[in-house]
C-alpha cells in the first residue's frame, strides 16, 4: 500500500538551523529531521513513505515572495510536492495567489497564530474566494498551537468557512483540531464539507478518539500526515495502520485521498 504524507516541513539549507532551534525552543518540541529537503526524504524513506507534501507559510508580508519562490524551486511533482502561502495583510496576496496556481503549486498552507488572523475574519474572505475560483486547496492549522495562547482557528470558525465557501477544498490539520478531539468528534466531524489530515495525532489523540473521527466523518476526507519535522512519519504511520480500520479505509487514508486533491 503506497503511503504519501500530506503535512511536512522544510526550510532553504542554510536557514533550516536557525528555524528549527527557534520553533522547537518556543514549542518545546523536538525535531525529527534536520528541515532539509534531502534530509526530510531520507527520514520518510526510511518510515516507508513513498512521497509527502512540504507546507510553507508566509510569517510576515515581506517574507511572502521568497516562501512561495523556494516553495516552487522545491516542488518536484512526485515524491515531494510542495504547497505555497501568502500572507492575509499583503496587498499582494492575491496576485500570489495567481502566481502560486500558475507555477503549478496546488494549494497553500495558512496558519492563524504565525500570521495573525482568525480563520472565520472576513478579511480572509477574499483570499478563500479566489482560491475557490482557482481551485487552490487551503490547508490552514486548527485548534490550539503550543506556542501562543488564543484559539484562532475554533471548530465554530472552520464550520462557518465551510459554510460560507462550498466548492472550496479546505484542509484542517491536526484531525480538525489540536488539543480539541473530543469536540471535533462531537460537533464537527461528519457536519463540514471539509478534509481533515491526521498530523500531531501522536501524543494528542486517542486511538479511540481517532477511531471515532474518521467513522463519523468518513474515510474519504481523511489525509494522512505527520507534521514532520514536529512528528515523527514513522510514529504516525503506525498510528494510522494500528486503528481498526479496513484496507480500503486505510487506502483511502494513506494515499488515494492525497492523490486525488493533488492529481
Amino acid at each position: 500500500m503506497k503511503v504519501f504524507d500530506f503535512h511536512s516541513h522544510i526550510f532553504p539549507d542554510d536557514l533550516a538551523p536557525h528555524a528549527l532551534g527557534k520553533i522547537a525552543y518556543s514549542a518545546h518540541v523536538v525535531p525529527y529531521t534536520d528541515g532539509t529537503l534531502s534530509g526530510t526524504k531520507k527520514v520518510m524513506q526510511s518510515a516507508g513513505i513513498d512521497g509527502f507534501l512540504t507546507l510553507h507559510i508566509a510569517t510576515n508580508v515581506k517574507q511572502q515572495s521568497n516562501v512561495n519562490s523556494f516553495a516552487i524551486a522545491t516542488e518536484k511533482g512526485g515524491v515531494a510536492r510542495a504547497f505555497g502561502s501568502v500572507h492575509p495583510s499583503s496587498q499582494d496576496a492575491l496576485s500570489e495567489l495567481e502566481r502560486i496556481k500558475k507555477a503549478g503549486l496546488k494549494g497553500i498552507k495558512m496558519h492563524p497564530d504565525y500570521q495573525d488572523f482568525y480563520l472565520a475574519d472576513k478579511k480572509l474572505y477574499p483570499i478563500y474566494e479566489l482560491c475557490r475560483q482557482l481551485d487552490l486547496v487551503v490547508l490552514f492549522h486548527a485548534g490550539h498551537d503550543p506556542a501562543f495562547k488564543d484559539l484562532k482557528a475554533s471548530v465554530d470558525d472552520i464550520k462557518k468557512i465551510a459554510s460560507d465557501f462550498k466548492g472550496l477544498k479546505f484542509v484542517a490539520a491536526h484531525f480538525g483540531g489540536l488539543m480539541l478531539a473530543d469536540k471535533v468528534a462531537d460537533e464537527l466531524a461528519g457536519k463540514a464539507d471539509i478534509f481533515l489530515d491526521t498530523s500531531c495525532c501522536v501524543g494528542f489523540v486517542t486511538p479511540a478518539q481517532a477511531k471515532k473521527i474518521i467513522s463519523r466523518h468518513g474515510a474519504e476526507r481523511i489525509l494522512f500526515g505527520s507534521d514532520c519535522p514536529w512528528g515523527s512519519p514513522k510514529a504516525h504511520l503506525d498510528f494510522i495502520d494500528n486503528l481498526p480500520l479496513t484496507a480500503n479505509e486505510k487506502e483511502l487514508i494513506f494515499y488515494k485521498n492525497a492523490e486525488s486533491l493533488l492529481n
